[in-house]
């Protein structure tokens, strides 16, 4: 029988052909060994031994065919055919799963990308032209006087133009160049009911009747030494006003301390500062400025 009849039949009718053929051999082995009567007594032990032992051996095969029919009972009756292992089916490439998940729109993200930069680098240029609106924005405010600083020469000419610094030191020391206000303008006695004011010549205080504490002031005031009159005069006489005031100081200073003080110092450099000024310049600069905020003398 062949290898492909065989794959069809059952286990167990192939236990029962295997115990057929051991049973045909051994008795054929019987008769060999009853035809050989006339061999020594010894060959006959051995051949005994021998028949002993083949059947000590199919014994043990047989029972060891029972068990292994015993355990695989539940395999007995399916055909071999069924009990091969079915051949195993090759795994797809993944190189076509992986082309199927790549999404195709990757193209359309880089292009939305360079757009985005070009708008960017658009935004980058256009920044200056925004900082310099700014810039000029913030100059013109500059030049415009703010709500919160009144519209006065005073405002224009303090800290930015040499004039408002000459008449600042004037006014420091204006007393060392000048009488204000002038006695002959001044009454030769006080009004009816008031007092001279120590230290305010010209200025008088009610001391008797209804009007008591009022004062009364008979000053010059157009020439007054204050900014609002000297805003009105020439850097020129300005000029002369403070050396004659810087050069008096130094003397009742030198008098009263000695000379050598950090004052004098002071009073030194003053004067250098105020020999060196150019009048004429000095005038169209403080012009500019007043001009620029406004305002008109």
């Amino acid at each position: 029988m062949s290898d492909s009849d065989d794959s069809d039949v059952p286990l167990s009718l192939l236990a029962k052909r295997k115990k057929a053929k051991l049973m045909s051999q051994e008795s054929s082995a019987a008769d060999e060994d009853e035809s050989s009567s006339s061999e020594e007594e010894e060959a006959e032990f051995h051949d005994d031994d021998d028949e002993d032992f083949e059947e000590d051996a199919s014994s043990e095969e047989d029972e060891e065919d029972g068990d292994f029919v015993e355990e695989e009972s539940s395999d007995d009756d399916v055909p071999l055919s069924k009990l091969k292992s079915p051949k195993k089916q090759k795994p797809k490439k993944a190189k076509a799963k992986a082309k199927a998940k790549t999404p195709p729109a990757k193209k359309k993200t880089t292009a939305k990308k360079k757009i985005d930069t070009k708008a960017k680098k658009k935004k980058k240029k256009a920044t200056p032209k925004k900082a310099a609106k700014r810039s000029s924005s913030t100059a013109s405010s500059s030049k415009k006087p703010s709500a919160s600083a009144p519209n006065l020469p005073c405002f224009a000419l303090y800290g930015n133009v040499d004039k408002g610094l000459l008449i600042q030191r004037l006014l420091c020391r204006w007393w060392y160049a000048t009488s204000w206000p002038n006695p002959a303008d001044l009454p030769t006695s006080p009004p009816k009911g008031y007092d001279s004011l120590d230290g305010f010549p010209g200025v008088y205080v009610c001391s008797r009747g209804s009007g008591i504490g009022k004062l009364i002031d008979k000053r010059d005031k157009s020439t007054a030494p204050n900014f609002a009159n000297y805003v009105r005069k020439s850097a020129e006489e300005l000029q002369g006003l403070l050396l004659k005031a810087i050069t008096e100081q130094r003397r009742q200073l030198v008098e009263a301390e000695g000379s050598g003080t950090d004052t004098e110092k002071e009073l030194n450099n003053m004067e250098k500062w105020a020999r060196k000024l150019n009048c004429s310049k000095v005038d169209k600069d403080a012009a500019r400025a007043l001009k620029a905020a406004g305002i008109t003398l």
